[in-house]
């Protein structure tokens, strides 16, 4: 036998449901499970030990990079009904589960992993939020919440491994579903090569274009009820009682013009004044040179999985306030002022600091850089590759 043959005979084989890299399954494209999905296709096909077959939705488009050089693509029917993508997951995944060939099938989130899964099953798993914060959703206590919690956690039962963006994941994993903590590998999530300190022609443009001043605290993200920016709110109006310069302003990045939360945040937000800039929603590509040009990242979030934002900040070169809550701790490390989410005083405490003293903002910021280029998406691959062999050998 040749080497090559040999070494195809070696090699893992592996079905991915890749349909949360496509653009309109579920509003995952641009957020953390759509970002992880094609972050983590990618890495995976730069390796040489496995093949990949590509699961895709008929009737959505493929992702923006395209399908990997060398993987092979099967299209999932998409069906005539409401909830269609999500039928889907109950349906057609299982039943290409069942014709595949693949060594093992690979779901990328358990929101949309199949309830009775192929024995042959990894699963990722970013976070179980709606189990431990039920009541900051509207429709908690409505009989579909309680089919879909129900359909997950058999999902998690199935499945033969799971992956855990996180050990704090994997610890809610054992403590909420009684998982034996042996079928669980932690893979952390990773920073994208392109979040780096920006130019500072870069930073020039955006700083015209968004009307930025020259120095501001700055969250990116969502305001649903967990990312708990109001506490964020509170604190800058309390640093600005304890001395914050006037021309330090609070800006905040994101989808949340037409959220429910958005009007009464913003009402709250009206007490700091012409120093709050909400700014919108700002594109991947522009993402970089704004998280650079903050003063101070602040994340004040009540639980993530991982929490890239903060990571993504480090990776720019800011110095990062975050919550100690879920994974965050784990995540940033030493390398950010950590501060218990529901304190906004210890928030204020630490960009009162970091504004004032530029040369700590600085060492801090070098900090961040170097432990977020500890987080790459070469090694969250290798240890996704680890749960595919114990998945084989199980």
């Amino acid at each position: 036998m040749s080497g090559s043959r040999r070494d195809d005979a070696t090699r893992l084989r592996v079905a991915i449901d890749a349909r949360p890299t496509q653009p309109g399954f579920l509003g995952h494209e641009g957020r953390g499970i759509g970002r992880y999905a094609v972050e983590l296709v990618a890495a995976l096909a730069r390796r040489a030990d496995l093949s990949m077959e590509l699961w895709y939705q008929q009737g959505l488009e493929l992702p923006a990079a395209g399908v990997p050089a060398g993987a092979s693509t099967r299209m999932l029917p998409r069906l005539p009904l409401p909830m269609r993508d999500r039928l889907s997951s109950q349906i057609t995944v299982p039943l290409a589960m069942r014709a595949t060939r693949a060594d093992l099938v690979h779901v990328l989130a358990h929101t949309d992993a199949p309830a009775w899964p192929s024995a042959r099953s990894v699963v990722t798993v970013h976070d179980l939020i709606l189990e431990l914060f039920p009541h900051l959703y509207a429709g908690s206590h409505s009989a579909l919440h309680r089919v879909a919690r129900g359909l997950e956690a058999r999902a998690l039962a199935g499945a033969r491994v799971l992956v855990a963006d996180s050990a704090s994941t994997r610890d809610d994993l054992v403590r909420l579903h009684g998982l034996p903590p042996e079928r669980i590998r932690v893979a952390h999530l990773a920073v994208s090569e392109r979040f780096k300190p920006p130019a500072a022609a870069e930073v020039a443009a955006l700083r015209q274009r968004l009307a930025l001043p020259e120095r501001f605290v700055l969250y990116v993200g969502g305001i649903d009820a967990r990312k708990n920016v109001a506490t964020l709110v509170d604190a800058f109006g309390q640093a600005q009682r304890r001395g914050l310069p006037p021309d330090v302003a609070l800006v905040l990045a994101g989808r949340f013009e037409h959220a429910a939360e958005w009007p009464a945040l913003r009402e709250r937000a009206a007490a700091l004044g012409e120093a709050f800039r909400p700014v919108g929603f700002v594109g991947d590509a522009d993402l970089p040179a704004l998280l650079g040009s903050a003063t101070v990242f602040a994340f004040p979030s009540l639980y993530e999985g991982f929490g890239l934002p903060p990571l993504e900040a480090m990776a720019c070169g800011t110095a990062v306030v975050s919550s100690s809550a879920g994974s965050l701790a784990e995540v940033v490390g030493d390398a950010a002022v950590v501060a218990a989410p529901d304190d906004p005083a210890a928030f204020a405490d630490a960009i009162l600091r970091l504004v004032a003293d530029p040369e700590q903002a600085a060492a801090l910021a070098a900090r961040g850089r170097a432990r977020a280029a500890t987080f790459t998406w070469d090694a969250c691959a290798a240890a996704t590759v680890e749960a595919y062999r114990m998945c084989r050998a199980g």
